[in-house]
């Protein structure tokens, strides 16, 4: 449920009149077909790969990912076990067909996809190493519930990672097309402080919270971001500057990572 969409006229259009099922269906049809489809989501999906590895230092782990989409992003991970669910069944179908094709260690499942409603679905009966959701928070209408449910389903030392649009850069992006930004069904942009409760509330240990991927080109992000600046600091000036941008809270997107200690 990558939420850096495109913003055709057409699109919109169509969107606005669609229930929550049918967006995401032709959302993930249209734009989520194809992996590596735009640079953001492939550099997104690239951190998480990464970050899992690192949490589990290397190791195979137990994967549960919800709001899967058509499956990027376990198409990227090295996993023992891997279940991704997701409410849109047309992304689901993608995911299972490319499944097949895929070439795994051995002793690695195949991994499996579930077309379901995280609220209501019931929670497995092994918990897991690692539980994903990726820029899907916003669009759960009881986020309370479905953070309370994530953290039930992740093993005792297991991590609950998630990312989430940070609507401050975002809607600093200047579209090439002029158009209207449109991010989906979203229930609720939960603030840092909003996601840091519900997560402790839910019983597991923050870790880490941190942005990356500087972006933005209107107010002052128009600036800071520009290409003129960047060459004048040069290559390290650059990319210490970047770090400075992601924890100042000026990245695309907040990176949580949480951990189960009881």
């Amino acid at each position: 449920m990558n939420t850096d969409m495109p913003t055709t006229p057409v699109f919109i259009e169509r969107s606005w009149e669609m229930e929550e099922r049918s967006w995401w269906d032709l959302w993930n049809g249209s734009f989520r077909a194809e992996d590596g489809r735009d640079e953001t989501s492939t550099e997104l999906f690239g951190h998480v790969n990464g970050l899992v590895q690192e949490v589990r230092k290397g190791s195979r782990c137990r994967v549960l990912e919800v709001a899967c989409g058509t499956g990027t992003l376990s198409r990227r991970l090295s996993f023992s076990s891997y279940h991704g669910l997701d409410l849109s069944a047309a992304a689901i179908d993608i995911a299972c067909k490319k499944a097949h094709s895929l070439a795994l260690a051995p002793g690695v499942r195949e991994p499996t996809y579930e077309a379901a409603d995280f609220h209501e679905w019931p929670l497995a009966a092994e918990p897991f190493d690692v539980v994903l959701c990726v820029d899907a928070v916003s669009c759960f209408r009881d986020q309370a519930l479905v953070l309370r449910k994530m953290a039930q389903s992740v093993r005792h030392g297991g991590h609950l990672l998630i990312t989430t649009v940070n609507p401050f850069v975002y809607n600093r992006i200047r579209r090439a097309d002029g158009g209207r930004v449109q991010n989906g069904p979203v229930s609720h942009w939960l603030t840092r402080r909003e996601l840091h409760a519900l997560i402790e509330q839910a019983g597991l240990k923050l870790e880490r919270s941190y942005t990356i991927m500087p972006r933005g080109n209107r107010g002052i992000l128009r600036f800071i971001n520009s290409w003129r600046l960047n060459r004048a600091l040069g290559r390290s000036g650059s990319a210490a500057f970047r770090r400075l941008k992601e924890r100042a809270g000026l990245g695309q997107y907040r990176v949580v990572v949480a951990r189960k200690t009881n």
